[in-house]
């Protein structure tokens, strides 16, 4: 879910953006003021620390773009990581949640955006492509553990690397945006989530959505097994563990943007809805656009999560 922009949608951006500025602009709504309940823990899966990162390699070319190499437990990360260094104090850091299906470029971009805005950036290579073949229920659930250990492990290194960061926040997209859920329910001290383009309920939004290689991998699950879709939803719920659903409540609603665009059918109204609703209702961007044409809202998007990330600097610092 997620990869690069196909080259048919970014034609005919031009026509969609007139089209679809014309039908509303972007919505903000806050999150509903009221006194915040207990949280309840997090799911065991996430109880448990990841394995202490170690550092294997740290290649910096000059500029303040580092990239590396941990170790934790039997994985190898590779990160990358944008730091200023014009004397001024260590900046706040994001970390930058992957697409699972793909979206280098799209990273990139992200986070040379976040960095304009005063932020260091950090990121993970991915731990793998998801929704392919041959990958079943249980290979999914085991490619969301560890891009979620992948995540955890380079939150904790940077806590303790020379000059860490004041505050750390997390910003996902589609996919990313789930991991970026289940990461604010497992690591409480972060200071902030934004979470953009995501939704709840991973089985049926497989079975509903309108990304072609989510479709092509449910149509050969079809073939290949012989399953229909009221067993690979049945699948799904059983052997997939870290359901964004299932932990969003352990998340405080204060810490939260999210983010959803009111045309996506790669994730559904329904699905987003579900999640948001899950998070306590935070404050919520809504944009006028699709799945993937949400790129044309990219600085409204950024401009928001970096919004946010400020305020949720302020509010630990007083």
């Amino acid at each position: 879910m997620g990869p690069e922009v196909p080259h048919h949608v970014l034609r005919s951006l031009p026509l969609l953006a007139c089209a679809l500025l014309g039908s509303g602009a972007c919505t903000f709504t806050p999150a509903p003021s009221r006194p915040c309940p207990p949280l309840p823990p997090p799911p065991a899966l996430l109880r448990t620390a990841p394995p202490a990162p170690r550092l294997l390699a740290l290649n910096d070319d000059g500029t303040g773009r580092l990239t590396g190499t941990l170790a934790a437990g039997d994985e190898r990360i590779e990160f990358t990581w944008l730091r200023h260094r014009d004397g001024l104090p260590t900046r706040p850091c994001v970390l930058l949640v992957p697409i699972l299906a793909g979206g280098a470029e799209l990273m990139t971009s992200v986070a040379n955006r976040m960095f304009a805005r005063d932020f260091d950036v950090a990121w993970c290579e991915r731990a793998g492509s998801a929704l392919v073949a041959p990958q079943r229920g249980r290979d999914l659930d085991e490619l969301l553990r560890r891009t979620v250990l992948h995540q955890r492990a380079l939150l904790h290194w940077l806590r303790r690397a020379e000059a860490p960061p004041p505050q750390q926040f997390v910003l996902g997209i589609s996919m990313g945006g789930m991991v970026g859920a289940i990461l604010g329910a497992a690591e409480p001290d972060l200071d902030g989530l934004a979470i953009c383009l995501a939704g709840g309920d991973f089985p049926s939004l497989v079975l509903a959505s309108g990304e072609r290689r989510v479709q092509r991998w449910v149509d050969w699950r079809r073939r290949t097994d012989g399953v229909g879709d009221d067993h690979l939803g049945w699948e799904l719920r059983q052997q997939l563990r870290l359901e964004p659903l299932r932990v969003a409540p352990s998340i405080d609603t204060r810490k939260v943007l999210f983010v959803s665009a009111q045309f996506d059918d790669v994730v559904p109204r329904r699905n987003q809805d579900l999640l948001w609703e899950a998070l306590g209702r935070p404050a919520r961007l809504r944009v006028p656009f699709g799945h993937y044409t949400a790129a044309l809202a990219i600085d409204e998007i950024l401009g928001a999560a970096a919004a946010h990330f400020r305020a949720r600097c302020r509010s630990t610092e007083s």
